[in-house]
């Protein structure tokens, strides 16, 4: 047996675990695994630290975290309570076409009693019941 086979025999016996995720930068985390950290803390489950070094992360990049974590959340909860832009830019257009109607419909008014047409006022609408 070869000096190298002896050597690959001796690394695949070894008691060394293997990790089942090896990343390419160490302190790099999942989205999952960061939600997971982020929830243990705002739970109370951890302390910034005790996330930090099971992660194996610095404990402001676990602060980091949470910030971006408060942040989306304080996004979400106000989502919905505001008015977006479009429909802003959409009741500043109702509230033009509405007084354009109106100075249209004082015009014709005016018009018709300068003319001496005595404009008949509309029928009341019937009553469905």
């Amino acid at each position: 047996m070869r000096k190298d086979d002896k050597e690959a025999k001796a690394v695949v016996g070894s008691a060394v675990p293997v990790p089942e995720n090896v990343r390419g930068r160490p302190g790099r985390r999942t989205v999952e695994e960061r939600r997971r950290a982020v929830l243990e803390l705002l739970g109370g489950k951890a302390t910034v630290d005790q996330v930090a070094m099971r992660f194996g992360v610095l404990p402001q990049t676990v602060e980091s975290w949470r910030q971006d974590a408060l942040a989306g959340i304080d996004a979400a909860m106000k989502q919905g309570t505001g008015k977006s832009a479009r429909e802003l830019e959409l009741e500043a257009e109702v509230e033009v076409l509405r007084e354009t109607a109106l100075n249209a419909t004082m015009q014709v008014t005016l018009l018709q009693k300068a003319m001496g047409i005595n404009p008949r006022p509309s029928r009341p609408a019937r009553s469905r019941r």
